[in-house]
């Protein structure tokens, strides 16, 4: 169903629908579109059960395998292709009444305040791809990037089993386990997307200079302690030469528990070069991983165990005094998750609240409109409501840390192996750089300690947060004192583009 705005965008497209708000249910295609899409995840339901349990029987290596998700893909592919939809064709569930109305809708945003945003988000999207249409067929796998979020709430809403995704002007309604098409609408936009920026290659070299001094975590006991990385699926030299500036840190500065993935885990959709390999040296010595859905990421990698997902885009977890919540920032306003997120911490009580997802709210990068115009009016709601104290984000490939926005502070670290972005300090920023990084914590009581390091070892930026400004009231102790004086002496002078943590 389209939402209320959606209805009201698309009555001013055309004659089909009367200038005022009008239920989704009194559009009859619309109607026919969602009963027919119901009866699609109803026929297909069982048979996503059998894929299911088929890749739960294929064995794990001794770091973890992709095979049991392309298993549970490949059976529920053939199911669908040969069993559910043999004769399945263009226009089934995408009907022509329904096709006329999204184009019209499409249409206006392109048209509209949005269209620059509309623009660069699908230029982003089409990263390393051509402009133009691929070939496309109902039941067959198609290899095409996802409809950003500042389209999305335009759309009509989908159940959670299939997604819209975009091939040129091309239109793509695709089932997210079985990876295939669904139904198609050509001609859906009214111009051919940009064709995506190529990679720059990584000029990072893979060296720890001894003349940074490693500063390192305090290493307080019974404190939670964690490392962060964003947009680093990259599987070129950069992200390997940050996987092995965090297995070093590991190593001979303060081990961590687990890490935080905010989103482009896998840009090539490879498990094996853009994840087991680089961090094979972090798998193997026993650090999990989390992952949080970027705008590159097949929804396919929620069932992927090495990501903890849980086999859902959007979940928490507790470590120690913390209550983490992954949200999946490629559907900011859905509704469905929005109710979920207000009551994901439940009685967290005197515990941290952290939550972390792929787009940013603050960004003073390429997406900084984005951020402002799509991400943050549909997220800091529910985040100051739920009284968030700590977000990350990924996205824009640089490192950012924003000064309190209604007592939320945020953090963009989006370093971890993708081509860097230019950063361009804004009035909200405190810090900002534009390389290469991994982000560590530890958090101790009411205390958060904070660094992001650089694949040579240096401390780009870094720094104590308080739980509660009486927590901050309280006389400090000398280890945190001396927290305080080896960041002042890891950022002093300052690199170029970054001001020393206070």
């Amino acid at each position: 169903m389209l939402s209320a705005a959606s209805v009201v965008a698309l009555a001013a497209c055309g004659s089909y629908l009367p200038p005022t708000i009008v239920p989704a249910a009194r559009v009859p295609a619309l109607e026919s579109f969602r009963m027919a899409l119901q009866a699609y995840v109803d026929q297909t339901q069982p048979f996503r059960k059998d894929a299911a349990a088929k890749g739960e029987a294929v064995p794990d290596g001794a770091i973890g395998s992709d095979a049991a998700v392309r298993m549970r893909q490949r059976t529920l592919a053939g199911a669908i292709q040969t069993t559910v939809r043999p004769m399945a064709q263009q226009g089934d569930l995408l009907s022509p009444p329904v096709a006329r109305l999204i184009r019209q809708q499409l249409a206006a945003a392109s048209s509209g305040p949005k269209a620059d945003i509309i623009r660069d988000e699908m230029q982003e999207q089409n990263e390393g791809l051509t402009a133009e249409a691929t070939t496309v067929a109902v039941n067959q796998m198609v290899s095409a990037p996802r409809v950003p979020p500042v389209l999305v709430d335009l759309l009509p809403q989908l159940p959670q089993q299939v997604e819209f995704a975009f091939s040129g002007r091309t239109l793509i309604l695709r089932d997210v386990d079985a990876d295939v098409v669904v139904d198609f609408i050509l001609t859906a936009f009214p111009e051919t997307p940009p064709a995506g920026r190529v990679p720059a290659p990584s000029l990072t070299a893979a060296v720890w200079p001894g003349e940074h001094r490693l500063l390192a975590l305090p290493g307080i006991a019974g404190s939670t302690r964690f490392a962060l990385i964003g947009d680093s699926g990259s599987g070129d030299s950069a992200q390997k030469d940050v996987a092995d500036a965090m297995l070093r840190y590991f190593t001979y500065g303060r081990p961590f528990t687990f890490v935080l993935m905010l989103g482009d885990n896998l840009y090539g959709d490879d498990y094996q070069r853009e994840f087991s390999v680089p961090y094979q040296g972090l798998l193997e010595r026993g650090v999990l991983f989390y992952a949080a859905l970027g705008n590159h990421d097949k929804d396919l990698q929620q069932h992927y165990k090495p990501f903890h997902m849980m086999d859902r885009a959007y979940y928490a977890f507790t470590a120690g005094n913390v209550r983490f919540v992954a949200l999946n920032s490629n559907h900011p306003a859905d509704r469905a998750q929005l109710s979920w997120f207000d009551g994901a911490f439940g009685d967290t009580g005197t515990k941290w609240r952290i939550s972390f997802f792929h787009h940013p709210l603050y960004s003073s990068g390429t997406h900084g409109s984005q951020s402002r115009e799509i991400i943050r009016p549909a997220l800091e709601p529910a985040l100051v409501r739920n009284k968030v104290d700590v977000v990350f984000s990924g996205h824009d490939h640089l490192y950012e840390r924003i000064a309190p926005q209604q007592g939320i502070r945020y953090f963009v670290s989006g370093g971890g192996g993708r081509n860097l972005y230019g950063f361009h300090r804004s009035a909200f920023d405190e810090a900002g750089s534009s390389e290469h990084h991994f982000m560590v914590v530890e958090i101790a009581g009411d205390r958060l300690f904070f660094q992001a390091i650089s694949p040579q070892g240096r401390t780009l930026d870094c720094g104590l947060l308080w739980r509660t400004a009486d927590a901050a009231a309280t006389p400090t102790d000398g280890t945190t004192l001396a927290w305080q004086d080896g960041c002042r002496a890891a950022t002093a002078p300052a690199a170029p583009g970054v001001r020393a943590a206070k």
